[in-house]
């Protein structure tokens, strides 16, 4: 008697618990139903539309951003630069003054600090790929998650799972975790978690693979030459892992790939691409945004208005950075009155859109916390970055051993290449009998190499690069003069002497040769801190290059 008592309590209780989810799926389509139908046409297409937001800087554009939610009932914002005090207002302004709520974006890859004055940047994503730890880019990825919903965002435009497999490539880089595709889709996996388990819509980008180009798309369009055999063993690869684990958007990049569609149209509106591969092939059923509108590679060869019809025939949900939301929507209204457009075609976006508001709980809208936003979202800050650089110093090249007998040696030299002053008093702090040359991308090689030679023979000559470019630049040297670069080469070619690189690990294709390097990715005290550690033995280097440097 006591087991069927402890049975039907079991039944009653499964069913309790699965009674409010049944009732919340059947609340979610009665609230899209009923905000759909009660729009007209014009506002059902605004939905369509996210825009720019500034809270502040030269582009400031909150009256702007206003006449679109009261013009055109536009769906959402995308927030750039400002600081987080202003946005906090601006976000409950434009929230209290929308017929529908609206959904926010940002591109905050590496946290909010990748847009907003104030806030601290978190580690670039090929810094995490050193770490080859799914448990660190959980963690990181819940702090952004923490950073999104203190300033009322609900969605991330992360993770980037381009594989940066061309070195040269000027728009992603260190925003990719490496140029393999097993480890970009299980941190992208990881990435992903953390944010949707906490609330934050995540967003897969650049479909269908933005590593291997020599074009910056903001600039122009870039070609990739591939066919759908050689993108799916590689570019596809991560995006199909995300797919597969519930990821609930993903951004179209603005690609030229002959191979996949005939007519040359941009990735971003190409319905071979948007609806045959990605929604149909690859079953992905989530919100689909187009990359920014605005950018060249498709606004150098589609005038305002037409390419957002394009975009959104193409099978894309949200039309992102519109140049003329106005002239777009007009645009939009005659392709639905001459049947380009169907009913069902709208509805099976909008409703989408409408029902990610309501999974975000925009149907009882909470405003935004004003006060003390920026030291809530720095509150992860200094926790995240020791954890990161424990975890990422990484050893390419000891052929000499020199490490395991750094402390021993007695006379050492450090060659600092845009060091800041706190930079260079880290490391007297630790070695102050230490000879220290900083060199600016203004000073002649020849003065430098001049006094290299006249240091006593055997002494350690210790280079350390600061405030490297993220991107290449024509050169490749990361903004870097020639002056630096022929100092670097020199310092390569001296048996006792070691490179320490804070920055993109690509840089060092200049010095392949060098008889020790070490590698610590971001350029902050507590890198430095963890590198003069690994120095002095303290700790291992327990980091792995992301990517392949030198053949």
């Amino acid at each position: 008697m006591k087991k069927i008592a402890a049975v039907l309590l079991l039944l009653l209780t499964c069913q309790a618990y699965a009674q409010p989810t049944v009732r919340q799926f059947t609340f979610k389509h009665r609230w899209v139903d009923s905000v759909y139908n009660a729009l007209t046409l014009e506002e059902r297409i605004g939905q369509l539309f996210m825009v720019a937001a500034y809270s502040g800087g030269e582009n400031k554009n909150d009256r702007q951003i206003q006449s679109l939610i009261d013009r055109h009932g536009i769906g959402g914002v995308i927030f750039m630069q400002g600081t987080p005090e202003a946005q906090a207002q601006q976000t409950n302004r434009f929230q209290k003054a929308a017929k529908v709520p609206l959904l926010v974006a940002m591109d905050a890859e590496w946290g909010l600090g990748m847009r907003l004055t104030g806030v601290k940047d978190l580690p670039r994503q090929m810094t995490i790929g050193a770490s080859r730890s799914d448990t660190l880019m959980y963690e990181i990825g819940v702090a952004v998650a923490e950073q999104c919903k203190r300033l009322g965002v609900h969605i991330n435009f992360a993770p980037a799972v381009d594989i940066n497999s061309n070195p040269k490539n000027p728009v992603i880089g260190f925003r990719s975790f490496g140029s393999d595709k097993e480890l970009v889709s299980r941190l992208g996996i990881a990435y992903m978690q953390a944010l949707q388990s906490n609330g934050v819509m995540a967003c897969a980008k650049h479909f269908p693979g933005h590593g291997d180009v020599t074009v910056d798309s903001h600039h122009d369009l870039p070609q990739i030459d591939k066919d759908a055999a050689a993108l799916k063993v590689l570019e596809l690869y991560p995006f199909q892992q995300l797919f597969d684990r519930g990821i609930q958007s993903v951004m179209i990049a603005h690609l030229n790939l002959p191979q996949l569609d005939t007519a040359r149209v941009p990735s971003t509106l190409s319905y071979n691409i948007v609806t045959n591969l990605l929604k149909k092939e690859m079953k992905f059923d989530g919100l689909i945004f187009t990359d920014a509108l605005n950018m060249k590679g498709v606004a150098n060869y589609y005038p305002a208005g037409e390419v957002e019809v394009l975009a959104f025939l193409a099978g894309n949900d949200v039309l992102l950075f519109s140049q003329d939301v106005g002239l777009a929507i007009q645009k939009i209204v005659a392709a639905y009155h001459n049947g380009t457009l169907t009913e069902e075609r709208l509805a099976h976006s909008v409703k989408k859109i409408l029902g990610a508001k309501y999974d975000k709980g925009l149907q009882y809208y909470t405003p935004v916390e004003e006060q003390r936003v920026t030291e809530d979202l720095n509150k992860a800050y200094d926790d995240i970055m020791l954890h990161t650089a424990v975890q990422t110093a990484t050893l390419v090249s000891d052929h000499y051993k020199m490490i395991p007998a750094f402390s021993k040696i007695k006379n050492k030299a450090f060659i600092t290449f845009n060091a800041s002053e706190q930079q260079i008093k880290m490391y007297k702090a630790h070695y102050p009998n230490a000879v220290f040359i900083n060199m600016d991308s203004r000073q002649n090689a020849a003065y430098i190499l001049k006094t290299l030679r006249t240091l006593p023979k055997g002494t350690m000559l210790v280079g350390s690069l600061h405030k490297l470019s993220r991107y290449p630049g024509d050169k490749e040297q990361y903004g870097y003069s020639d002056s630096q670069i022929q100092v670097l080469q020199y310092l390569s070619q001296q048996k006792q002497s070691l490179l320490l690189l804070y920055g993109v690990p690509y840089m060092s294709r200049h010095f392949c040769k060098a008889p020790a390097l070490l590698v610590a990715y971001e350029d902050q005290p507590a890198f430095q801190n963890n590198i003069i550690r690994v120095l002095e033995g303290a700790l291992p280097p327990n980091g792995t290059l992301p990517v392949e440097i030198c053949r």
